[in-house]
């Protein structure tokens, strides 16, 4: 088909394209439909394209043109221009266009379905005004193991990427070639790969030889994905979770398989796990369940698509002004965020690991301002303690108050907790953390979303100690902001004071004869969940730990609207992220939970366990980091889950 388009009857109006660029942009927010261009180059090399072969001249659906190669910040995903900066050209194609001169083809990327603009981005963008089906394109296509589609987006170019690199790493579309397998999520190709080394792993076990990694997926195919799938059509499972593949499904009944298992201290089987996860999560495509989708998303949309519209008509505002201001002020912190830590692991041996946590043990003490470096364990004499008071909570279980000095100057309160059982037998231990609030509600005194974390975890037959957070409940003279503040212009934060005092209560409970030194877990929700994770990182004497509400990146959690300041730790990006922290743990088995409801969290702890897990991984122990996400759990401590997984290590 030629480039002479139907005529419009004059000259398209600029302000008109620019408007719908923007309209684009405002509804996207509401629809979720990608409004932006795919990056070629990102596509390229996320998806490991190398092997380019010339189609020749084509006429090519428009509709079909998604990305480009330089121009993709430029204009929408329809095409409609972005930047003021591209007026005088665009108009010039368009009175071209209008009066029926032609125009010379484009020349485009073919990788899958989509097409890439390789020159010809206004041209493109002109057409698609005038509503042309297609148009002719000099085409060169890339070979791809991993289908692209047109309506992919950015998020599921990573999937793509994901995809694409657990099929290089396992050759498992030419092993198992009839075996379909494509996830929605990109994280989870990791615990797919974690599956077959597993299995690769007990086969050489079982067969007293070395088995080699294609046989492993070969047998993973039939043995096991294969045969849960096969259950999943039986069942017709997959009609109640629309939008979500076979993959999804096996994977989230793995995870379910997993939570159960741990939540309830048995093995699970894979029936009743399948069958719980279809009574509770189900969903059926029925007008009212999509209609009240659409309510919440709308209702989630209201206060970014205001913003938009009331910049659209502000006088003399252009729709990205604010945006290209925003990315202005993150600038300068981008390129630190975006780059590979320098405390990221790289290594491939145990002894590099050792070197690697040695060094950055040291710097996170530094970063933290946890105090002296050659750190004194306190006894007695030291920690002075008195108990206040003894309270017999219920049959057996007896509750202390005790008062303990920490470091010159405070004297800081703890709950101690002690099952009838202690009295004839050590028990272990648990340092149960506080999130922003305080020992009356992890011990059950007021009612609050730690669910009086300390005294179940005690009715199960741990003993549980939780310490007062500075600048709370009695300690609140002066707020924790206020002192987070006044410690960091003396080289301290406030996370740092916290970690040093729970390292004494550490301390303290080694002096007593009701606990196990050998045995010693701790978790806490939020910025307990914080202190658990800098506290094991630091302190050896933590067995197990559990990290409720927290696991992220911090670049994301400093950017929330609820996100409280005290978390940022001073220069930490400029060394590690979360994960290379969270890493610090191994080998000791640490579990991660991340409610789905939970505004606190998001979908970047599984790029941050992925780090974990690696660290884990080359430890031999993959087995002892887990990260679960309970679907239906909001930002609350699931005191069902640490019984399971504290027993599970330490009993």
């Amino acid at each position: 088909m030629s480039n002479d388009y139907k005529k419009t009857g004059g000259i398209l109006d600029w302000e008109d394209a620019r408007r719908a660029a923007f309209t684009q942009d405002v509804l996207s927010v509401i629809t979720r439909r990608p409004a932006d261009l795919l990056p070629f180059e990102q596509v390229r090399e996320k998806l490991h394209l190398y092997n380019l072969s010339y189609l020749g001249l084509e006429d090519v659906p428009l509709d079909q043109i998604v990305g480009s190669v330089g121009r993709y910040q430029d204009f929408t995903r329809a095409f409609f221009p972005r930047q003021d900066k591209l007026q005088e050209r665009w108009q010039r194609i368009d009175r071209l266009i209008s009066t029926g001169t032609g125009l010379p083809p484009v020349e485009l990327y073919k990788v899958g379905q989509a097409y890439f603009v390789r020159d010809g981005n206004h041209r493109v963008s002109v057409a698609r005004q005038h509503n042309a089906p297609t148009i002719q394109a000099y085409v060169w296509e890339y070979e791809t193991r991993v289908p692209l589609e047109p309506d992919t987006d950015v998020d599921g170019l990573l999937c793509k990427a994901a995809h694409a690199a657990f099929l290089e790493h396992t050759d498992i579309d030419h092993i198992c070639p009839d075996t379909p397998l494509e996830l929605t999520q990109p994280d989870g190709y990791e615990d797919l790969l974690y599956e077959i080394e597993v299995m690769q792993q007990s086969i050489s076990t079982i067969e007293g030889r070395d088995v080699p990694f294609d046989e492993a997926v070969k047998v993973w195919c039939k043995m096991h994905y294969g045969l849960i799938i096969e259950i999943i059509r039986q069942q017709g499972i997959l009609q109640n979770f629309p939008g979500r593949t076979e993959a999804d499904l096996y994977l989230w009944l793995r995870r379910h398989q997993e939570e159960l298992g741990i939540r309830y201290g048995r093995s699970i089987l894979l029936k009743e796990a399948t069958d719980d996860l279809t009574r509770r999560f189900g969903e059926k495509p029925t007008p009212p369940r999509q209609m009240k989708k659409m309510i919440k998303q709308l209702a989630g949309s209201v206060g970014e698509l205001g913003r938009q519209l009331a910049k659209s008509i502000a006088p003399g505002t252009r729709p990205q002004d604010e945006d290209f201001v925003a990315a202005q002020l993150l600038a300068p912190i981008r390129s630190a965020a975006n780059a590979t830590p320098p405390y990221r692991f790289r290594g491939t041996t145990r002894e590099e690991w050792k070197t690697w946590r040695a060094e950055f043990c040291e710097k996170l003490w530094d970063l933290l301002g946890v105090g002296e470096r050659l750190y004194p364990q306190y006894g007695p004499a030291e920690l002075e303690p008195v108990i206040e008071e003894r309270v017999q909570v219920n049959d057996g279980l007896w509750r202390e108050l005790v008062w303990l000095t920490t470091e010159e100057g405070p004297r800081v309160p703890a709950y101690l907790f002690l099952p009838e059982e202690a009295s004839s037998k050590p028990l272990p231990a648990i340092v149960v953390f506080p999130g922003h609030g305080t020992i009356a509600q992890t011990a059950g005194l007021k009612r609050s979303y730690q669910r009086a974390n300390a005294l179940e975890l005690a009715r199960a037959g741990f003993v549980t100690l939780t310490m007062e957070l500075r600048g709370f409940g009695r300690l609140d003279a002066i707020g924790h902001l206020q002192l987070d503040a006044a410690a960091r212009l003396v080289g301290r934060t406030w996370y740092g004071m916290l970690v040093h005092d729970g390292m004494h209560a550490i301390d303290y409970l080694l002096t007593r004869p009701e606990v196990d030194p050998t045995r010693i877990g701790a978790t806490g929700i939020g910025s307990g969940g914080a202190l658990t994770m800098y506290t094991a990182a630091l302190d050896d004497r933590i067995k197990v730990a559990l990290i409720n509400s927290y696991l992220s990146k911090y670049v994301v959690t400093s950017l929330n609207e609820e996100h409280c300041p005290c978390n940022d730790i001073p220069g930490i990006l400029r060394y590690a992220e979360m994960g290379d922290v969270a890493a610090l743990i191994g080998p000791r088995p640490v579990l991660f939970v991340n409610g789905q409801r939970d505004s606190s969290t998001s979908l970047t702890a599984r790029w941050s366990f992925a780090i974990v897990h690696q660290v884990y991984r080359l430890l031999g122990v993959t087995q002892r980091a887990r990260l679960i996400e309970p679907a239906q759990m909001g930002h609350y401590f699931d005191c069902q889950l640490a019984t399971g997984w504290f027993r599970r290590w330490l009993v």
